[in-house]
């Protein structure tokens, strides 16, 4: 029992987690899918220390500093993400990243999620390569923001486990695109239907951000 709580507290520790994204071994394809304007999106997965992280890889022909400059507009998420965003803000902000707050609003039965995230920004945001790496934070970091949401929000559930990243690396023609996330949605919902929908999901996210980048271009 002891050796079953430390692996669980284990695979929960985001730093592990983000380590475990940046190991390049370990991933086996599982899928491909399309998406607009970036074409093939080549789906992989991962176990890291128990918890399934995915990672979708495409191309495009948006710019580095255009894609960052997207995927790090928080509040902007609201307006270009497919996903059910409803609130989206920046709780602080740093010289290398911030941190932020997002309420995912979910159809019935489902009960919405939230999440307090910590962003860091690794690379050369000019030209690339550039990451943006996320992982979850203690929401009472934040504790009257977190009262707020609790009474606003009543029955909503923080996600267990979120980390990932968004991986901007310059190409010949363009850009790769590479997403990545290990998620544990919490509450009732089983892991391996979190990851059903995390898979599902993964190709819309990148032709969300890609989308949102190419308006940002004209």
């Amino acid at each position: 029992m002891l050796l079953t709580l430390f692996a669980l507290a284990h695979a929960a520790d985001p730093a592990a987690l983000t380590a475990g994204l940046q190991d390049t071994s370990g991933w086996s394809e599982i899928g491909k899918d399309d998406a607009e304007g970036v074409g093939e999106i080549v789906i992989r997965h991962k176990s890291v220390g128990g918890v399934d992280c995915l990672e979708g890889v495409g191309r495009t022909d948006v710019p580095v500093p255009v894609l960052l400059e997207a995927a790090m507009d928080i509040p902007g998420n609201m307006r270009w993400s497919s996903a059910a965003i409803k609130e989206s803000e920046f709780l602080s902000t740093g010289a290398t990243g911030f941190d932020y707050y997002q309420y995912l609003a979910n159809p019935f039965p489902i009960k919405d999620r939230f999440w307090f995230n910590r962003a860091t920004i690794v690379g050369d945001p000019s030209s690339g390569p550039v990451q943006f790496r996320w992982q979850h934070i203690d929401p009472n970091t934040y504790p009257e923001r977190y009262a707020k949401v609790m009474a606003d929000h009543d029955g909503a559930v923080i996600t267990d486990v979120n980390v990932g990243t968004w991986s901007f690396s310059p190409v010949d023609g363009g850009t790769e695109v590479r997403f990545q996330t290990c998620t544990d949605a919490g509450g009732s919902i089983p892991a391996w239907a979190g990851e059903l929908a995390a898979k599902t999901t993964l190709p819309t996210n990148i032709a969300d951000l890609v989308r949102e980048g190419k308006r940002r271009s004209q």
